[in-house]
């Protein structure tokens, strides 16, 4: 019984893994996105202006 507890454990802990791990890397993309926005819209305003 000890290694079925042992062996659901580890399974509950790679599914928990699989689902935080791509919801981190995204939201990493996403702050990454809206902190290099800004930048975007400064160098498009530039060109409106030339």
């Amino acid at each position: 019984m000890k290694a079925v507890k042992v062996l659901l454990i580890s399974i509950a802990a790679l599914v928990a893994a699989m689902i935080v791990i791509p919801l981190t890397i995204l939201a990493g993309l996403f702050v990454w996105l809206k902190l290099t926005e800004e930048t975007d819209d400064e160098e498009m305003e530039l060109d409106d202006a030339i």
